[in-house]
């Protein structure tokens, strides 16, 4: 026996040093040197000019550079004549707030001027700067400030560090001979870009963090041998492999409703955002926030979004994408079903309907919430595996499972701020893990008390057994801080602070307003099952505290998963963002409360049915308020989805008024039980003397209370069972009945085909609208034949001269908005040259800006804008009608409000647009062939006044039909009530993929980018942004709310980048045979100094420690309200 007294102080020596040394390297890691990348431009020196022009171009996606210095001699500035120009600037002139915010050097006749961001710095007359006394002009930008000197004329002036300019190139009028030849004598602008973020461990970091795992994982080994040393080794719950692995019922409907879903409708509304962010970090050296932010790390919250990084580099097809997610899911139902719902009781282990209403809530979370990318998923298996650790600590007293459990209660917490909801399971485990701690500690080597035992050994057998659990709760900070430092770290939380949207903690309750308002993160779908989860905490809560107990179930474990819960739901005031969809995190929670809640409705209705009653009662009214939202889902997955804009309607009536109307009669049939309970024998369900639960054989009684009582165990069950089916119903009904139109499974089903390019493939695109349009059939001139004969109220000019759509409203709580989180806010606004404005002379005399690209030296235009002396009318000439098989569609593009249906018969409400086909008469007449045809207008949101493209199917043209002609009319006289249309034609359509391609860089929306994954994002390379040449929008409400908001450049978003550099013309696009859908949009982004090279960049790498840090970003605070 003697002999094992010594290993068992090695033992407790050897996890003390490894975890202290664990403890300590994991500590000083973020403080540890990092190599970090250093990017820098020099102008003129180093660059390759073009002969056209001495600009170069280099967007910086941080938008101000670390540092930025320019010395321009003023000898240089006169060479611009006496007309004087532009000297330097940071920014394109013809940028969007190029004057708001770049840095502007300015000659004009009378004097130079240097303006940060619309504030003068300095001035100086013309003469003086060409005088022998001014050497130069010194300008320079820093952490400390923004200032400007002409040497040799007066002091320097600076101004405050909120001056400092965006930064996307280096732009001047000056030629490239002068440059090239001013280089020589001093002539130098040098920009240091802010790389902060862009780091690598240094040899000293990555060693500290090498040796800091081994030392964690070296003081778990000797915490597993000190518990087998101490006698605590056994094992509990189901020891047969065989029996674990085998498949039950519940576990088939399961593995079933996860993988048709996989296929059916996987998603989150981040899943574009989160696979760009992916796609991206390659270049940028780091996984960069990318849509938002300034470019800023995702650090601490990144480690599962890195992993998602380099899982994308196999595949960013959807299918592929959502693999982690569904394999989260099987493994958290694995748990649930073989250890924590079989830990909470006999009565759980004996329920097939505990064990189905388990499954059916879980599944019910699982679908709306944690199938996409997001990090709901991990969350939900990280929480199941700290409950399961500390309940296999509290019942074997191992302190192994309890390293464990706060090993990954810490990673699960750096996977989001709502990762809380481990660190809850610890909380609440805490005080039976501390006695098995202290307990174990008093106890010598073999497991037996000794009381008598000094204190020093106390002690030290106790460090023996914290060390290893904080050196495993201490391994998550090398995986945070693994490429960045405590001080970027430190900057990437305050930038998204500063910027927002951040919510207070004493504003938690607009997270469950958020889920009562009619927007897709209050989408009934998110309402039920958040709605169970409440229910089930209610009636577990209201029974333990009233009876102590559920009969047949253990109550430790029930008060733990109800503590972990309540306790969640207040630490979740401190997250600084109130997204409905952070209530995904539960499922594996709710799942084990329902299976409780299911035991205590059964006894509780066995002893009184009035208490039934009141529950289906509530539960029902609680449905009426669920089903009053609406069945909405993320762009794209929302395609053909019943109800997706409203709540679900059968036979003309309202879901929720039905459920509403079944509440008040289970409320009626719960007082008419109340009131008759002193006058009956049998006040609950079960009438047999003794326990229901007994198998008495032969007694009939008995099997009757059973059967009553197993009806009684259902509500729960059925509930989510129903919210489950409905979801998988509508997505399957959508597939069905859209096809061949596109749909997220036929998408997957490609994959699996192998073309996994998605929407791309669906999307036809219209390259150029000028090579389709129709001949006219008389020979008449373009012109004259949409003018026809003897057009009333339509002339050239008749187009409104802004067409902007009229805004509208948005409800708060949508995610990735950047707007009023308390009240709506205003929608507004439309694609890139569709809102009219002055263009070149058309071939009819029209100044109008024509949209999509129409040639205006061949496309004629004719509105009845400004008409109101009657009734407008136009009557078309003919035009010859092209092969069949030429094109799948007629279309012309038309501005103003037009009277259409949709696709459900459903009008809008404009002025009369129809179009008549006939046949050649062969004298030059032609015969009308069928009724008039009201062309499509593309939906659900019809702005219906921006230029768009009407369109008509082919296949409902005429058989035998040779020529079409347009008949419009316009009787009202509202100013707001008019149309104007060009000439039709036969769009040669080409698929978006075919047209961008994989190379081309491209800016793609964050709520579309899940759905174009053959299409590059534009990378950041050294702190520098491509130049996208394309941008891929969803349709215009999405994009007026979310892209324009949440993308947007004055809160660091990709905007700057694309509005800055380029400018913006939207293509004409459809949705392959789902002609009544606008899916969105493609624009082609023109360079706005086309002929400026990429400026050349010099980078390095320097040494940073992690307290080191040269300045904050230039962030500026944005309101919401």
């Amino acid at each position: 026996m003697s002999s094992h007294i010594p290993r068992a102080g090695t033992v407790r020596w050897a996890a003390i040093f490894a975890g202290l040394v664990g403890i300590v390297l994991c500590a000083i890691t973020p403080l540890l040197p990092v190599n970090q990348s250093t990017s820098t431009i020099n102008w003129p020196q180093g660059q390759t000019l073009s002969s056209e022009t001495a600009s170069v171009t280099a967007p910086l996606i941080a938008q101000t550079p670390k540092t930025f210095d320019a010395r321009i001699p003023c000898a240089l500035i006169d060479t611009l004549g006496d007309e004087g120009g532009l000297v330097l600037a940071t920014m394109p002139q013809a940028a969007q707030r190029y004057n708001q915010n770049a840095l502007v050097v300015n000659a004009s006749p009378s004097a130079v001027s240097v303006i940060f961001r619309n504030e003068l710095a300095v001035s100086a007359p013309r003469a003086e700067v060409g005088s022998p006394q001014c050497r130069e002009l010194h300008i320079w930008s820093g952490p400390g400030g923004v200032g400007a000197e002409f040497v040799g004329l007066g002091p320097a002036n600076t101004l405050g560090i909120d001056q400092r300019p965006e930064f996307d190139g280096v732009f001047t009028s000056l030629s490239t001979a002068a440059v090239n030849a001013a280089a020589t004598q001093g002539l130098s602008v040098t920009t240091v870009v802010d790389t902060r973020f862009a780091s690598t461990p240094s040899v000293i970091k990555l060693l500290a963090m090498i040796v800091g795992v081994i030392a964690v994982l070296t003081s778990l080994v000797c915490l597993a041998l000190l518990d087998r040393i101490g006698g605590y080794h056994r094992l509990v719950g189901e020891r047969s492999w065989k029996r674990i692995l085998r498949p039950r019922v519940s576990d088939l409907a399961v593995t079933a409703v996860l993988v048709v879903w996989h296929l059916l409708g996987a998603a989150s509304p981040d899943d574009g955002y989160i696979l760009n962010m992916g796609r991206a970090s390659e270049g940028a050296g780091y996984l960069a926030n990318y849509y938002r932010f300034y470019g800023i790390a995702e650090a601490p919250f990144d480690w599962y979004y890195s992993f998602l990084a380099m899982w994308s580099q196999v595949s960013a097809s959807g299918l592929w994408m959502h693999i982690p997610s569904l394999l989260a899911g099987l493994a958290s139902w694995f748990i649930l079903s073989r250890v924590l719902l079989p830990r909470l009781g006999a009565g759980v282990r004996r329920s097939v309907w505990a064990v189905w209403a388990a499954a059916a809530v879980f599944t019910a979370f699982w679908l709306p919430f944690a199938s996409g990318l997001r990090s709901e998923s991990i969350i939900i298996l990280g929480s199941l595996l700290t409950w399961w650790a500390v309940e296999h600590a509290i019942a074997t007293r191992r302190l192994l499972p309890a390293a464990l459990a706060a090993l990954v209660a810490g990673f699960t917490l750096a996977l989001a701020p709502q990762g809380v909801i481990a660190v809850a399971v610890l909380i609440v485990g805490a005080r039976p893990m501390l006695r098995v701690l202290i307990e174990r500690s008093r106890e010598d080597r073999h497991g037996d008390p000794a009381p008598t035992t000094e204190p020093r050994i106390r002690y030290f057998r106790l460090a023996s057994l914290m060390a290893p659990s904080i050196a495993a709760a201490s391994l998550v900070v090398l995986v945070v801080f693994r490429d960045q430092t405590l001080s970027t770290v430190f900057d990437a939380v305050r930038t998204r602070y500063i910027v927002g949207p951040t919510i207070s903690w004493w504003q938690e309750y607009l997270r469950y307003y958020f889920l009562t308002v009619t927007t897709d993160d209050g989408a009934l779908t998110r309402r039920v099952p958040v709605l169970l989860l409440l229910a089930s905490v209610f009636v577990t809560l209201a029974v333990m505290l009233r009876r102590s107990k559920i009969r047949a179930i253990d109550p430790g474990p029930v008060w733990r998963v109800l503590g972990a819960t309540l306790i969640t739901l207040l630490l979740m005031m401190f997250t600084p963002t109130k997204w409905t969809i952070h209530f995904g995190i539960f499922a594996g929670f709710a799942a084990a409360l329902a299976a409780t809640a299911t035991i205590a409705v059964a006894q509780s209705a066995a002893r009184s049915t009035r208490n039934l009653s009141v529950f289906v009662a509530g539960l029902m009214f609680a449905l009426a308020a669920a089903m009053a939202g609406e069945n909405a889902w993320p762009w794209a997955y929302d395609f053909g989805i019943s109800w997706f804009d409203k709540a679900p309607v059968i036979a003309g009536r309202e879901v929720s008024t039905l459920f509403l109307v079944l509440a008040v009669i289970a409320g009626a049939v719960a007082v008419w039980q109340h009131l008759r309970l002193d006058y009956v024998e049998n006040k609950g369900l079960a009438h047999s003397p003794h326990d229901p639960d007994a198998d008495t054989g032969a007694d009939r009684t008995a099997r009757s209370d059973r059967r009553r009582l197993f009806v009684a165990s259902t509500p729960i069950a059925l509930i989510a069972g129903f919210m489950v089916i409905c979801m998988l119903a509508v997505f399957a009904k959508a597939a069905l009945s859209r096809y061949p139109a596109y749909t997220v499974l036929g998408s997957n089903l490609d994959t699996l085909r192998g073309n996994s390019c998605a929407m791309a493939d669906a999307v036809l695109t219209e390259p150029d609208p000028n090579q389709g349009t129709l001949t006219p059939a008389g020979g008449a001139t373009a012109a004259e034949a949409l003018a026809g004969e003897d057009p009333v109220g339509f002339t050239p000019d008749g187009v409104a001269p802004d067409l902007t759509p009229e805004a509208g409203s948005a409800r708060p709580g949508q995610m990735n908005v950047s707007a009023s989180f308390n009240k709506p806010f205003v929608v507004s606004g439309a694609g890139a040259g569709i809102t009219g404005g002055v263009g070149p002379e058309t071939v009819n005399g029209s100044t109008v800006a024509l949209p999509f690209g129409l040639d205006p030296a061949t496309t004629p235009v004719l509105g009845s804008y400004g008409y109101d002396s009657g009734e407008a009318n136009l009557e078309t000439d003919w035009y010859e009608l092209p092969a069949r098989d030429a094109s799948p569609l007629l279309v012309f593009s038309v501005a103003g409000p037009v009277f259409t249906l949709n696709e459900e018969g459903v009008s809008t409400f404009g002025q009369q647009l129809q179009v008549q086909f006939g046949a050649d008469g062969g004298d030059g007449s032609f015969t009308e062939l069928g009724p008039l045809i009201r062309p499509i207008d593309p939906g659900p949101d019809k702005p219906n006044r921006p230029w768009r493209n009407l369109r008509i199917p082919m296949d409902q043209v005429p058989a035998g039909a040779t020529a079409m002609r347009i008949i419009a009319k316009d009787n009202n006289v509202n100013p707001k009530q008019w149309l104007a249309i060009t000439p039709p034609r036969a769009p040669q359509l080409q698929t978006l993929q075919e047209v961008v391609g994989s190379q081309a860089p491209t800016l793609i929306d964050l709520s579309v980018g899940s759905q174009f994954p053959c299409q590059r994002p534009f990378a950041i390379t050294d702190g520098v942004a491509e130049i996208p040449q394309w941008r891929i929008l969803p349709d215009r409400a999405t994009a007026a709310s979310q892209s324009k908001t949440w993308q947007a450049a004055e809160d660091g978003g990709v905007l700057a980048v694309s509005e800055s550099m380029t400018s913006a013309n939207t293509v004409a696009t459809y949705l392959k045979d789902d002609w009544f859908r606008d899916w969105g949009s493609l624009e082609r982004l023109t360079p706005l100094v086309p002929d400026a090279p990429t400026a050349n960049i010099t980078t390095g790498t320097e040494t940073k420690w992690g307290w080191a840090r040269t300045g904050s970003l230039r962030v500026v605070p944005q309101s919401n309200e």
